[in-house]
Order: structure tokens, then sequence, then C-alpha cells
């Protein structure tokens, strides 16, 4: 099936080869997993305000869990699957503002580290 172009969207994507112009930052983000199996993320307050300024990398820590971590980004429809016992940086395609849905039913807390630079391995 061939897809039509005219209905596709670009996505403005905020993107830097080095450090953003703020210096690296980091918010650090601990998703409990017994409590919900669902978390939803909307970071424009924190944007609007001027304290973190996009979304280029995510560090994820699923070390504990024994099933997959899916984080998608809803604006690219990207989706992130974390293997269980697995850790390490992943590049995120997230415009702005930036918007995440993190799922697991591991019930167990991973942590979710949002870098606004990217991460080369």
């Amino acid at each position: 099936m061939n897809l039509e172009a005219q209905n596709l969207t670009p996505q403005q994507l905020q993107r830097t080869l080095g450090m953003p112009v703020g210096g690296p930052k980091c918010v650090p983000i601990n998703l409990d997993f017994s409590v919900s199996t669902t978390y939803n993320l909307d970071m424009s307050n924190v944007q609007s305000r001027g304290f973190f300024d996009m979304v280029q990398t995510v560090w994820v820590d699923n070390s504990l869990s024994d099933v997959i971590l899916t984080i998608t980004v809803p604006n690219t429809q990207q989706t992130l699957k974390i293997p269980a016992g697995i850790q390490g940086y992943f590049s995120v395609l997230a415009p702005n503002p930036v918007r995440m849905q993190f799922d697991s039913t591991g019930g167990v807390v991973c942590q979710v580290t949002l870098l606004n630079f990217p991460f080369l391995q």
C-alpha cells in the first residue's frame, strides 16, 4: 500500500549537536509500577517557565523488572520498548512541549531520566 505524503505532518524538533545553550540538564523520574501501570508526562508548564528546554535522550533503568517498559511519544508516534533487565541511554524524538507515556506491568520502580542533550554511545 502506498502512503500519501500530503497526509503526513512534520513535527518540529529541538536539536543540538552538543550541549544546549543553557547547559546540560536532567530530570530524574521514579515510576512506581506497583502503584500504577501507566504514567503520563506533560512538560508544558516546566518548559513554558524556562526550566527545561527539550528532551533528546532518556536514561532508563528497567533492570529490576521482568517485563518490557514501553515509552511512547504521542506527537511523533515513537515507541521505545525497553527489555526486562536492561538499563541504558535511548535517543527520543520528542517535539515541544514534551509529552510521554510510560507503561509497565512489572510492579517495580523504574528510573527514567530525561536529558536535554544528546548522549552518543
